[in-house]
C-alpha cells in the first residue's frame, strides 16, 4: 500500500470520526428548544477534533498534548459562552467565577426541567466540556491505540445520554445520523488497520483491507435502512414505555409546568370575576400555590420532587413557637393549574377526590401525574399557621442551617447595583434580621403605587424599570422584594396563590375565590422561626399577621380597573375558563369530604407486548443462526466467480471451522496454511490428507504469481465440502444441534 494511499485512508478515518462527534451534537436538539445552541458544540468538536489531529501529527508527547487539550479547551470555551469576561482573548477570574455559577444553573435546573428546554448557558458548558473531552479520546484511542470501539464508546454514552432525557422529537432521524457515523467510521477505521497489518498467512485474501470497506459499508447501509424502515413498525415501537422511569411507581416522580407568576396578570385581568375555587375553612387566610426559589434574572422558578401526599405531610424542619390549626375543605372549579391551593403550612391531607402529591422544600401540593389538573378537585386539609408578633421574631437571630443559605440566597451576576443600594438604604438602621425584612416591606409599601397598567415581568431590566418607576402590581413587589432581600443576606422566596377570597352569603365560613384575589407575596427564612411572610404590596393585607407586618388585612374586592385590551400579550398563556361554580352545592358544616374515587382509564398489561416480543426475537435469532453458514457460503461463492484465488481461499476459510470442531486448533497469523495443516494433523484422521492437500492449494493460490489452474476451484471447493460433511457424520446428534446453535459457529469468521 503506498504512503498516499494510507494518508487518504488517514483522512478519510478522521473525517469519519468527526462525523461521530457532529452526529452526538445533532442528538442534542432533542434536547433544546432552539437549535441555534447546537453551532457552538459543533464549533467545539470542529476544533477539538483539529488540535487533536495536529498535536499527533507534529508528534507531541501525550502529556504535552493533554494540556494543551485542557488550555484550548478553555480558551474556545471562553470564547463562545463568556466573551464579556475575557482580557486580551483570554479566561479571566470573572471567567471563572461565571463559569462556576453557570455549572451550579446547570445543576440546579437539572433536576426540575424536562426536554425540550432552553439552551442555558450552564447546559452548554456541560456538553461543551463533555463533548471537547470526548473528542480527544475518540482521537488517542482511534490514531494512538488503534482502538475502533474504545474511540465511540465516549460519544456513545453522550448519545445515550441526550436519548434518555431528550423529547420524542426527531428520535428515529438522530439515531439513524450516529449510528450510521459510527459504522462508517468502523468500517474506515479497520480498514485502515487491516492495510497496516502483514500477518495475512492463514486469512483468506477477501478478508484484506477492501473486503473490511466494502462489507462495512454494505452492513451500514443495510443496518439504516432496517432501523429506519423496520425499527417504527415492530409491533410496540409506538406504545408507551413498559418502565416508566421518569416517574415511577414509588411517587418520587418530576412534572413540569408554567411558573404560576407568568399566571398572575391574566387571572387579575381576564379572570376577575371568575371563581376558581371555593374554601370552607374556620379562618380566613392566604391559599397559597406553591413558592418559587429560583431567579435566573429574567423569571422566579422553581421545581420540586414530590410524594404521594399521605395523612402526614413530611415537614422540612417544624414551625418553631405557637400555631393554630387552619381546618380547609377545598373545590376547585376552574384553577386549570396543577396545584391545590392551601393555607401555609399544610400539615395533613385527610381526604380527596382524587390523588395528590406533596413537596416538602417548596410546601407545595399539587394533583397527581394522572390528572392535568386539579379542577373539580375536593380535599380536605390541615395547615399550622404560625402566630408571630414583633418580640418573637427579633428575637429570631438563630443560625440558618447550610441547605436554606445555599439555596435562597443565589442571585445572577447581572443584578443590577441600584437594586442592591436600594436594599441596603432602605434598611439602614437595623439591627436584627426581622428589623430589616419589616423596613424593606415598609419601604414598597410607603414609596411605591399599586398599578395593573404596567408592562408584566420581573427580570432584571424590569426591576430596574420597576424601581425607577416606583408602581407594579403583585408580581413586581414580591419578586424584586425577594431578589433585594437576599443582597441583604435574607433566604427569601415568593410565594403565589390567593388572598382570602369574598365570603359567601348564605355561609360566612366559605371563601369564595376569583381571578382578581390571584396574588403574589415574599416570604423570608428567619433562624429560630422558619418561613414568615411580609407583604410589600400596597392594598394587600394578610389576616392574622398584622402582629408583626404591621398592615391589617385587605385585599381586592372590586373590579380591576385596567381594561382587558391594554394586557401585553407576551406573558398571556391561552386558557380555557370554566363556567362559574357558585350554583354547585355548599358542603355541609363539618362535613369530611370523601368523595368519588378517580376510576383511572382502559388500561392494557404490558405482558403480552413483552411475550410477543420476546418470542418475535428468539425466532429471529434461530433464524438467523440456522441460515447463516449456509447464506455465508452461498454468497462467498456467487460473489467470487470466475476469481479464482480467491474461490481456493474461500474454500480454504469454510473448512478451518470443521477443523476446530474435530481439533479445537484455530490458525495462527504467523503460519502458513501447510504449516497448520501438518500441526492439526495427529487431530483429522482420515481427513489429515484432504486437509494437507488443500492447505497445498491455498498456498499456491496465494503465492503463486500465475495463479491456481483452472481445475483448482472446483477441487479445493471439493475438498472443503468432504471435510465439512466428515466431520458434521460423525458428530453425534446433541453435538450437531449444539453447534447449529452456537452463535459463534454462524457469525464468527474463522
Amino acid at each position: 500500500m503506498s504512503a498516499a494511499d494510507t494518508a487518504r485512508l488517514d483522512r478519510a478515518a478522521e473525517l469519519a470520526l468527526l462525523g461521530v462527534s457532529v452526529a452526538v451534537v445533532i442528538g442534542f436538539a432533542r434536547l433544546y428548544e432552539q437549535g441555534a445552541a447546537l453551532g457552538d458544540l459543533v464549533a467545539v468538536v470542529v476544533v477539538a477534533h483539529l488540535v487533536a489531529s495536529a498535536a499527533r501529527r507534529l508528534s507531541v508527547p501525550p502529556i504535552v498534548a493533554a494540556v494543551a487539550a485542557v488550555g484550548v479547551g478553555a480558551v474556545l470555551i471562553s470564547w463562545l459562552l463568556f466573551p464579556d469576561t475575557l482580557a486580551a482573548g483570554l479566561p479571566t477570574t470573572t471567567t471563572w467565577h461565571a463559569a462556576g455559577a453557570a455549572f451550579r444553573e446547570a445543576g440546579q435546573e437539572f433536576r426540575t426541567v424536562a426536554a425540550p428546554t432552553d439552551a442555558l448557558v450552564g447546559f452548554q458548558l456541560t456538553a461543551a466540556v463533555a463533548l471537547w473531552g470526548a473528542a480527544w479520546f475518540a482521537d488517542w484511542a482511534a490514531f494512538r491505540l488503534g482502538a475502533t470501539v474504545e474511540a465511540v464508546a465516549p460519544t456513545a454514552i453522550i448519545f445515550v445520554f441526550c436519548s434518555i432525557l431528550g423529547s420524542g422529537e426527531h428520535q428515529v432521524a438522530a439515531t439513524l445520523v450516529y449510528v450510521g457515523a459510527v459504522l462508517v467510521f468502523a468500517a474506515l477505521h479497520r480498514t485502515r488497520r487491516s492495510r497496516s497489518e502483514v500477518a495475512w498467512l492463514a486469512r483468506a485474501p477477501g478478508a484484506g483491507g477492501d473486503a473490511v470497506l466494502r462489507h462495512g459499508l454494505v452492513l451500514a447501509v443495510v443496518a439504516l435502512l432496517i432501523g429506519a424502515v423496520v425499527g417504527p413498525r415492530i409491533p410496540g415501537a409506538g406504545e408507551p414505555p413498559l418502565v416508566h422511569w421518569r416517574a415511577r411507581a414509588t411517587g418520587n416522580g418530576q412534572r413540569t409546568t408554567v411558573s404560576p407568576i407568568v399566571d398572575l396578570r391574566k387571572r387579575l385581568v381576564t379572570q376577575s370575576d371568575v371563581e376558581l375555587f371555593r374554601v370552607r375553612a374556620n379562618r380566613a387566610a392566604y391559599w397559597r400555590l406553591t413558592s418559587l426559589d429560583r431567579f435566573d434574572g429574567q423569571l422566579w422558578s422553581s421545581g420540586g420532587e414530590y410524594t404521594v401526599a399521605g395523612s402526614e405531610l413530611p415537614e422540612v424542619g417544624a414551625q418553631a413557637g405557637r400555631t393554630r390549626e387552619v381546618h380547609q375543605v377545598v373545590r376547585v372549579s376552574s384553577l386549570s393549574a396543577i396545584w391545590a391551593p392551601v393555607a401555609f403550612e399544610a400539615r395533613s391531607v385527610r381526604s380527596a377526590s382524587t390523588g395528590l402529591r406533596w413537596d416538602a422544600q417548596s410546601a407545595t401540593l399539587i394533583v397527581d401525574t394522572s390528572t392535568p389538573t386539579s379542577d373539580g378537585t375536593v380535599y380536605e386539609a390541615v395547615s399550622e399557621a404560625p402566630i408571630l408578633d414583633e418580640a418573637v421574631l427579633r428575637k429570631a437571630d438563630g443560625p440558618i442551617p447550610p441547605a436554606i443559605t445555599s439555596r435562597y440566597l443565589d442571585l445572577p451576576l447581572s443584578f443590577p447595583g441600584p437594586a442592591r443600594t436600594e436594599a441596603r438604604q432602605a434598611t439602614l438602621g437595623a439591627s436584627t434580621r426581622y428589623d430589616q425584612a419589616r423596613m424593606l416591606q415598609d419601604w414598597f409599601r410607603h414609596n411605591f403605587t399599586y398599578s395593573l397598567d404596567v408592562p408584566a415581568g420581573h427580570s432584571d431590566d424590569a426591576i430596574t424599570a420597576f424601581l425607577g418607576s416606583r408602581t407594579g402590581y403583585c408580581e413586581q413587589f414580591a419578586g424584586t422584594y425577594a431578589a433585594m432581600a437576599r443582597t441583604l443576606g435574607l433566604p427569601a422566596r415568593v410565594a403565589v396563590g390567593f388572598t382570602p377570597g369574598e365570603a359567601d352569603p348564605t355561609d360566612p365560613d366559605t371563601f369564595v375565590v376569583r381571578g382578581r384575589h390571584a396574588h403574589a407575596w415574599p416570604e423570608v427564612y428567619l433562624g429560630g422561626i422558619g418561613w414568615v411572610p411580609f407583604e410589600p404590596t400596597p392594598g394587600r393585607g394578610m389576616p392574622d399577621a398584622q402582629e408583626y407586618t404591621g398592615v391589617p388585612p385587605e385585599q381586592d374586592d372590586g373590579p380591576p380597573t385596567l381594561a382587558p385590551s391594554t394586557t401585553t400579550p407576551s406573558t398571556i398563556a391561552p386558557t380555557t375558563t370554566a363556567p362559574s361554580g357558585a350554583n354547585q352545592p355548599d358542603l355541609p358544616r363539618n362535613q369530611t369530604v370523601t368523595g368519588p374515587a378517580v376510576e383511572p382509564g382502559p388500561s392494557r398489561s404490558p405482558w403480552p407486548r413483552v411475550v410477543f416480543g420476546a418470542f418475535a426475537l428468539l425466532l429471529l435469532w434461530f433464524g438467523a443462526v440456522l441460515a447463516a453458514p449456509s447464506l455465508r457460503r452461498l454468497v462467498r461463492r456467487d460473489t467470487h466467480h470466475g476469481g479464482r484465488r480467491r474461490a481456493v481461499a474461500d474454500a480454504w476459510q469454510e473448512s478451518l471451522a470443521p477443523v476446530r470442531w474435530r481439533t479445537g486448533a484455530s490458525p495462527s497469523p504467523a503460519e502458513t496454511h501447510d504449516e497448520f495443516a501438518r500441526r492439526c494433523a495427529p487431530g483429522l484422521d482420515d481427513l489429515a490428507g484432504p486437509f494437507e492437500e488443500l492447505a497445498v492449494l491455498a498456498t499456491r493460490s496465494a503465492w503463486d504469481p500465475e495463479g491456481p489452474d483452472a481445475a483448482a476451484p472446483a477441487r479445493a471447493r471439493e475438498l472443503a465440502e468432504q471435510i465439512r460433511h466428515e466431520t458434521v457424520r460423525q458428530q453425534s446428534p446433541a453435538d450437531r444441534t449444539r453447534r447449529r446453535l452456537d452463535w459463534r459457529e454462524a457469525f464468527e469468521r474463522t
